[in-house]
């Protein structure tokens, strides 16, 4: 897949840059994240969550591949940052799911591919 839609695209670009603001403005207001068999409901939740576990780690996204099927966007990203690798395989790969609404990131599933 050549082309993520605008706001796919946007939350791995202010990840890597470290753009919180931006981040959270790819997501809708009540969106829902599921990540590590954790829920997060609504975007405050999605601002703690993104806060320690992305920002706060300073992940770097690398995308490996991407496809569509029926409206969702399946992106596969190798990762790096300063959280622990102990027993994670290098390079580090996750599977994000993304369902969009109105324009934004309305759900997103965090997994291993």
């Amino acid at each position: 897949m050549n082309q993520l839609p605008g706001p796919v695209k946007a939350y791995f670009d202010a990840s890597n840059e470290e753009r919180l603001d931006s981040f959270l403005a790819a997501f809708n207001d009540d969106a829902y994240v599921f990540d590590d068999n954790r829920e997060f409901r609504g975007i405050e939740e999605i601002r703690n969550w993104s806060k320690t576990d992305i920002f706060g780690a300073h992940v770097r996204f690398e995308i490996t591949d991407a496809t569509e099927h029926d409206g969702v966007y399946a992106v596969i990203a190798s990762l790096d940052g300063d959280f622990d690798k102990t027993n994670l395989p290098s390079p580090f790969f996750l599977k994000h799911t993304f369902k969009l609404s109105g324009g934004k990131i309305n759900e997103l599933q965090v997994s291993l591919p």
